[in-house]
Formats: structure tokens, C-alpha cells, sequence
């Protein structure tokens, strides 16, 4: 396939596109083929990478390499340590006010990280929170070569991502707390939860300015969104913060694309309503709460771009390329009258068949 970017960009800018643009996220793919030892070490490099998504028929888009726009920094207040055991990794935050911890383990079986303690579990640890939060600041990270970088990727096809520091309250549960703790948080001590997520808010001020500085086509919320934990937070606690993002990313004519995978059905008309261009990585059945037709039918009157439609899971087995062909087919055909992007939703899983990726190609 070619001109992809061609038909990406126009579809961005709200033109007709000739065709279909095809993008998949095969990182997690590779990472279990590096630690495999099967994977090839041209893999490695950018250029490598750019490579192999041609040989696969896909646009290149997703590079977490140099995807994150913003670092972290702390004073000298806050010290990290560390003790990586085997498989086990536990990591600690030292502060005047206390020290907090995650421990974490490598699943090999997986080929993924499972988290087994959050840093962020009482009150006590929410204190220590704000305290890290009130010592940190945010600096801009992997924008300065990116128009060189994109000169590089246009020549395959394709538009390195960029990911923004997650929303706050996605920061918070991802990052700090997890689903579990975050909600009892909410509920006992709501004052100082959504001191922390000011604090977060205001430290995305540079990183937003070097963004509307740097106007790149496309810019990602990686907020790791599934309506099956976040929707009945989403109006109290996260509208306003994508609403004031998204007003001063259009005003500097930048779209956003939000990432929405696993359950679909709470977040998704709320996503569209509230202004988001894309909502990327949805996920209809098999892998996911709503079939292709049902969200179709949620985004049918607005004009955001459906992106995603290929579970991830039907790349493995006991899905078989008959079954993988006969949901291209589908989606096509129910998402074909509104503006989409054919993406992976979410991943290629290790086990999956990646040759499925040039057929879909093929197939498009």
C-alpha cells in the first residue's frame, strides 16, 4: 500500500480520503520476539523498525522510543531507589514526609509487566503524594529532532506519535494509585485527590506550549481509558481537563487522538461529545464489550475518526486467518460510510501471527 500518510493527513484535515489506512501496533509483538531472541537486530533501530512495518503493509505510527512529550524532574527533596530481584522489581519514593513503594513482576509467560502494589494506597501515601507532586515539574522531552524524525518517517509512509503526559485523573490511577485505591480515594478524601490532579494540570502548561510551538499534525492522550472502571468518574473528573486541553491544542490547528481500548460503551459517546478528533484503539467483540455495528451507530453523527477495530486478540490462537478475514470484511463494510482509520485494537499480542498484518494489506 501506498500513500497512506497522504490519506491519513487528509483525513485529519476533514477531506475525503481515496482508500483505506491501515495502522497496527506491533510493539508488544516485537518486544516478545527481542526476548525470544527471534527477533532481527535491525529491529532495534528507527530506521529498522520503519522497515519492517513496510515489509508488514502497515503505516508506521506507534514508536515509544522517543514517544512520551515530557520528563519528569524532581528537587533535591525527593530521592528514588531500587532493588530488582529476579523477577521481582520494587522501586521507592523517599521523601521529608515518608517514602511510598511498588513492587512489581515480570510475567514471563506474557511477556508483561503486572503490578502488585501501588505507590498510592491510604491517605497517609496521598500526603506523600502531594509533596512529590508540589517538588516535580514537567520539561519537554523528544520534540526537538521530531521534524527531522518526520522527515524520516514520510519516507516510509508514515508519522511518529506523540504522546502528552497522561490527563490527571488517568495519571493518578495509572501511574499512582491504581483503579482500586484511586476510588476509595475519591470517595474518603476527594479535597486532597483533586489537589493532586491541579497540581498535575498546571504542570502540562510547557509541555502543551511547546506543542502548539512545534504544531505537529496529530497529538495522543495516552490515557489508557476502558469504560469498565473510568465512566462514572469521567464528567466529575476528567471532562474539564480534556475539554481545556483539546481548546488549546485545535486553537493551534493540532488534532488529539484519545486512546479508548477495552470496554467501549461508557466512555465513547462521552469522548465524541466533549470534542476529541480520534478515539483510537476501540475495541469491539471478540475482545471487547460492543460489536462493530453498535459502534458505528454511537459515533454515526459526528464526525470523529472510529480508529482501531481489529482486537488484538484475533491475531493468536484459536482465531484463524478465515475468522480474522470474514471481521475485516465486517468492519469495512459497517465502518465504511464514516471516518476511520483499520487499526489493531490494541496490539499484536506475542503469540499473534504477524503475517496476518501484510494479508489485512492485501486484503485493503
Amino acid at each position: 500500500m501506498k500513500n497512506m500518510l497522504e490519506r491519513f493527513l487528509r483525513l485529519l484535515s476533514g477531506d475525503p480520503t481515496a482508500g483505506v489506512i491501515w495502522t497496527a501496533d506491533i510493539s508488544y509483538w516485537l518486544e516478545a520476539q527481542k526476548a525470544s531472541g527471534k527477533a532481527d537486530a535491525a529491529w532495534s533501530t528507527e530506521r529498522g523498525y520503519l522497515e519492517l512495518h513496510r515489509s508488514l503493509g502497515i503505516m508506521p505510527y506507534y514508536y515509544y522510543e522517543k514517544f512520551w512529550a515530557a520528563t519528569p524532574e524532581y528537587d533535591t527533596s525527593i530521592k528514588f531507589s531500587q532493588i530488582m530481584r529476579n523477577d521481582q522489581h520494587l522501586k521507592r519514593i523517599h521523601t521529608p514526609e515518608g517514602t511510598v513503594s511498588e513492587s512489581s513482576v515480570w510475567l514471563a509467560s506474557s511477556c508483561s509487566t503486572g503490578v502488585k502494589k501501588h505507590y498510592i494506597e491510604t491517605e497517609t501515601d496521598l500526603d506523600i503524594l502531594l509533596h512529590i507532586l508540589e517538588h516535580r515539574r514537567l520539561k519537554p522531552s523528544n520534540l526537538a529532532d521530531y521534524n527531522q524524525r518526520l522527515s524520516l518517517w514520510r519516507a516510509y509512509d508514515g508519522l511518529p506519535c506523540i504522546g502528552l503526559p497522561r490527563s490527571p485523573l488517568a495519571a493518578f490511577v495509572y501511574e499512582w494509585a491504581g483503579i482500586e485505591s484511586a476510588t476509595y480515594l475519591l470517595i474518603d478524601c476527594e479535597a486532597k485527590v483533586r489537589r493532586a490532579l491541579d497540581l498535575m494540570a498546571e504542570q502540562e502548561a510547557p509541555i502543551l506550549d511547546e506543542i502548539c510551538r512545534l504544531r505537529p499534525p496529530v497529538v495522543h492522550f495516552p490515557d489508557n481509558l476502558s469504560s469498565d472502571n473510568l465512566t462514572g468518574f469521567y464528567d466529575a473528573y476528567m471532562a474539564d481537563a480534556h475539554q481545556q486541553r483539546l481548546e488549546r491544542l485545535h486553537a493551534a490547528g493540532i488534532k488529539a487522538a484519545v486512546h479508548l481500548d477495552g470496554a467501549v460503551r461508557g466512555l465513547l459517546p462521552k469522548l465524541i461529545a466533549v470534542g476529541f478528533d480520534a478515539i483510537e484503539a476501540l475495541t469491539p467483540h471478540p475482545g471487547g464489550d460492543l460489536d462493530v455495528e453498535e459502534i458505528a451507530r454511537i459515533a454515526e453523527n459526528s464526525d470523529v475518526i472510529l480508529w482501531g477495530g481489529i482486537p488484538g486478540i484475533m491475531f493468536a490462537p484459536p482465531y484463524t486467518w478465515a475468522d480474522m478475514k470474514a471481521h475485516v470484511e465486517k468492519v469495512l463494510s459497517c465502518w465504511g460510510k464514516q471516518r476511520f482509520v483499520l487499526g489493531v485494537a490494541d496490539q499484536v499480542p506475542p503469540d499473534g501471527d504477524i503475517r496476518f498484518c501484510l494479508r489485512i494489506s492485501e486484503m485493503v
